[in-house]
């Protein structure tokens, strides 16, 4: 999928010193709920591996965020154990403030109601990342309340916020922005 600055694809294991560079910066880990810090030697390779199967069990997949060739991020819907559908994302540090999670967040939403054909999506962000909290805003998600998810980097519950889209708000989104531009 293309959109008018990013590339998402699959990701591929040609992927995996890029992820690591990126993902072992504890500014991102830290943000994360199941991304591990220090980032193991063959914790890319090892995930990448994972994606085949997630496909194949309808499980949605991760995407690779890409600018101009060059793997930024990622982002994904991906069916969870307990039935719900979650929208996840993170940029490396070097891209945060530029709009590039926005833009990719609202790709894979897309993806996630046009191509999964999910009801629901969820996603969340811990009550510190405010920056990703607007992101989810932006996309057209709505607070549904608070919990505490694990985060991997830091060994503890932390507090975050809870928000989700349903597909007639999606779906009224789209007619919302077609109707902006025809006018």
């Amino acid at each position: 999928m293309t959109t008018d600055r990013l590339t998402l694809r699959w990701l591929i294991p040609d992927d995996a010193q890029r992820l690591t560079e990126l993902a072992s910066n504890w500014n991102v880990a830290r943000m994360l709920a199941r991304l591990p810090y220090p980032y193991p030697e063959n914790g890319a390779e090892d995930w990448l591996a994972t994606h085949a199967d997630m496909r194949t069990r309808g499980h949605g997949s991760p995407y690779a965020i890409t600018l101009a060739g060059t793997l930024i991020g990622v982002v994904g819907v991906e069916r969870m154990d307990d039935g719900r559908v979650e929208l996840g994302y993170w940029l490396g540090e070097p891209y945060w403030g530029h709009g590039y999670a926005t833009e990719a967040a609202k790709a894979a939403t897309h993806i996630g109601f046009a191509d999964l054909g999910v009801g629901t999506l969820t996603s969340g962000h811990f009550e510190e990342n405010a920056a990703s909290g607007r992101v989810l805003q932006k996309c057209g998600f709505r607070y549904t309340g608070t919990s505490m998810r694990p985060c991997l980097a830091r060994g503890e519950d932390m507090a975050s916020v809870d928000l989700a889209m349903t597909r007639d708000a999606w779906l009224a989104g789209l007619v919302a922005s077609a109707t902006l531009q025809v006018a």
